[in-house]
This record gives C-alpha cells, structure tokens and sequence, in this order.
C-alpha cells in the first residue's frame, strides 16, 4: 500500500495551523488586557497580572490530568476540549461583571492553554521521522510565530491613532479572538488523528503475518516516571523553564504594560508583538538552519546573548514603576530617552532569541522524554513553566521592573549552563527521540 500524503505530515501540518489560529488569538488579546482594564472598565491595571496568574494555575491543575483524560476521550477529543476552553478569558473580557469573574475565565482559558502546550509538541514527537524532529519543531515554531504577527498587525491597524482603549475597542478584539478560536477548535477536532506511523504501515503490508515487526510494546505511566526519576536530565530539564517563566511573563504582560508609559499611542503595544513575532518566524527559520551549521551549542550562546540584550534594553528605556501602573509620560525617568523604536528592537531581540532556544529545548526534551513519553513528558514540562511563570506574575507587587529585569538575566544565564553544559549529551541535531523505555536508552544500569 503506497501512501500519496503521509498520515504523519499530515498531522504535522495540523499541528502548524492550529497553533497559528491559537496565537492569533491569543497573543494579542493577552498583551492589551492589562491597558484595556485600565482604561476600558473601572477595574484596576493589577487584576491582569492576577488573571495570569489564575491562568496559570489552570494550566498547572491540566498537567497532572492531562495524560489520564488523553487516554481515556483520545486525541479529537482531547484537541477540540483545549481549544474551546481558550475562550475562558475573551468572554468575560467582552462582558466585564467583576475581576472574580475575569480570574474564572482566565483559569480556564489556562486549562486549555495548557493543554494545547503539551497535545501539540506530542504531536510533532509522535509524527516525526529519525532525524526530522528538530526540523518539525522549528516548522512548528514558525506557525506559533506567524500567528502572533497576524494578530499583531490588526491590532496595529485597528488602534491607529487610538489613544485610549475604549469600551468598544476591547468588545471588537475580543469578539475577533473568540471567533478565531472556533475556528481553530473545527480545525483540531476534524483535522488531526491517532498516530499510524507510515513505516509501520508499510511493514504491515508488506509482512502481515510477522507480528514481531508490529506489535509495540505499551509502556505505563508508572513504569515512565520510574525510568525518569532516575534520570538526571529529566530533572536538569526543569531548570530551563525559570528562563521560560521570567522572560515571557516580561514580553506578554510587563512590556505591553510599561510601554503605554513611554507613548500615547496604543498602537505601539501591537506593533511590538508584530515585531516579537516577525522576528519570532525570521528566527525560527534562521535556527532551523544554522544550528545544522553552528551546532545547538553555539546557537544557544548566541541566543542567549541576544535575550539578555533585549533585557538590558528594558532596564535603559523603561520607568522602573512602568509594570505596575500607567505613569504620566511627561515626567518619566530613565537612563536614555524613550522611543518608539527601542520597544520594537526589544521585541526583535526577544523573538530572535526565544525562538532559537524554543526550537533547541523542546527537541532536547523530546530526547529526554523518548516517542513513547510525549504525552506524559510535556505534561510535566507545562507544569514546571506554568509554576514559573506565575511567580514571575507577582513580581509587579514584590519588585520594581528594572529588579525584576536582573533576576531575568540571571534565569538566561542558567538557562544557557544547563543546555550547553550540563545536557550537552542530548543536543546533537541528529538523535532521534527514545523508542523504548529499556535501562540501555536511559543511560541506567
């Protein structure tokens, strides 16, 4: 049986679209929700870093129930569910009652969010090739990417020349998120299947009375996380993800928020997410390629070097009160005069450097958790960053923004020790994600 478009790709190509619907969404209605509160409704600025942190705790919550409801609804299922729970947030943002009712809704928007970060990296895992993986993930990055610059552009042009965030403004971007996310949630649910490996099927074909060659072996999630804890990079591989926490607690929610102190102009909150995620995609790209050339370890450097520039540019251009409140742009301090453009370098410098990173973990992780892991691995990787992530969500309240910039940069320097260093065994390009959980594969004897 010749197969003309492989089960696998397929799936692959699912994967991409529905993380490109997912960030056009999503990214843009995250990153204006703190000024929308604040100038839209009579709720205060604040209660959208407590929206993400309810966000996240959804998202930790679906980590450790994400591998039991998998198995038991199967994949549609499981992909339709966490892409309609996204919508969470963007109703009670289009009908505003309460911040109680805006943390219930982003708590389950996280659910899904949160889902939708370990279903779709398992389906990259489980649909690619010997020596396709980091390939597949860089694809896959690019879409996630993608989606952002698409968002970000019509939110760009939409508030050209807004000055304030009105009423209107936030019901029409919200309503935009929700219908996208539907569609997204169609798309999920009629496009992706189980994975049928097309060797496996060729095999069948070509030998269907030998068993030995078809029959797979069913590892349990006991016996997985029995093989992992004895593993030191399954826990080394938790480190990484302070870096995740801090960095993007700062490009989705403190950067957004502190520009509106350095312009009028609302448009530049979008502009930077379109700038993030065009730099993003060119990155996602770039990586794809020249880690081939340079190898992950030099990337990593590189990249790293990169995020940490992005950081230093926040601490010289943004007010060190920017995260917390909206400062009156005539009497701001700073080391060197704010402009719109130092916001879009700083976005650019993020989407470079984060998108390499992204690209290289994910595939060393793949390789830690093994095909037959996926489900379970990333499940443990969601919970680890939503962890993160939502300590980095109380820093407007315990920190000034430039305090919280240096404790970035010193989570990018561990983020750089830990790959280049201390998992250096797991980030040659051309190892193929564990097929079996025997002691010989885990380095365990």
């Amino acid at each position: 049986m010749k197969l003309n478009f492989c089960e696998k790709k397929k799936n692959v190509v699912i994967a991409c679209i529905v993380m490109t619907l997912c960030y056009v969404a999503l990214g843009p209605a995250e990153t204006v929700q703190n000024i929308a509160l604040a100038e839209s409704s009579d709720i205060a600025l604040e209660a959208g870093y407590y929206s993400e942190i309810a966000k996240y705790v959804g998202a930790t919550l679906v980590s450790l129930v994400y591998h039991s409801f998998y198995k038991w609804a199967g994949i549609k299922v499981t992909a339709l569910a966490t892409a309609l729970l996204i919508t969470g947030l963007f109703w009670t943002m289009i009908w505003i009652v309460n911040q109680y009712v805006i943390y219930l809704g982003a708590f389950v928007t996280g659910v899904g969010s949160g889902g939708m970060w370990i279903i779709w990296p398992m389906v990259i895992i489980n649909n690619s090739d010997d020596g396709q993986l980091q390939w597949n993930m860089g694809v896959w990055f690019s879409c996630v990417s993608l989606g952002l610059i698409i968002g970000g552009l019509c939110n760009y042009f939409y508030f050209d020349n807004v000055t304030k965030i009105s009423e209107t403004n936030r019901i029409v971007i919200y309503s935009v998120c929700a219908a996208v996310t539907l569609l997204m949630a169609l798309v999920s649910f009629f496009g992706v299947s189980e994975v049928r490996k097309c060797k496996d099927i060729q095999a069948a074909d070509e030998e269907p009375m030998n068993k030995e060659t078809t029959r797979k072996r069913v590892v349990t999630a006991k016996e997985w996380f029995r093989k992992m804890c004895r593993l030191p990079a399954f826990w080394l591989l938790l480190l990484p993800l302070i870096y995740w926490g801090f960095m993007w607690g700062l490009a989705i929610k403190m950067l957004p928020t502190a520009l509106a102190s350095i312009s009028h102009q609302r448009d530049l909150t979008p502009l930077c997410t379109v700038s993030l995620g065009a730099a993003f995609l060119v990155g996602s790209v770039l990586w794809t390629y020249s880690t081939r050339i340079l190898g992950n370890t030099i990337s990593t450097i590189i990249a790293s070097c990169l995020a940490i520039t992005a950081v230093i540019l926040c601490v010289l251009v943004l007010p060190k009160d920017a995260a917390s409140e909206i400062l009156d742009v005539e009497t701001i301090e700073t080391y060197i005069t704010p402009h719109a453009a130092y916001g879009v370098a700083i976005g650019i410098c993020i989407g470079l450097s984060d998108s390499g990173i992204s690209i290289i973990y994910y595939s060393v992780a793949g390789k830690v958790y093994g095909a037959e892991g996926a489900s379970l691995g990333y499940s443990v990787n969601n919970l680890g960053f939503s962890i993160f992530y939502i300590l980095s969500m109380f820093a407007p309240s315990l920190f000034d923004l430039h305090s919280y910039c240096y404790l970035t940069i010193g989570a990018v320097l561990l983020m750089c020790f830990t790959l280049t260093v201390l998992l250096r065994k797991y980030m040659s390009i051309h190892e193929a994600p564990h097929e079996a959980l025997d002691d010989e594969d885990f380095g365990i004897k």
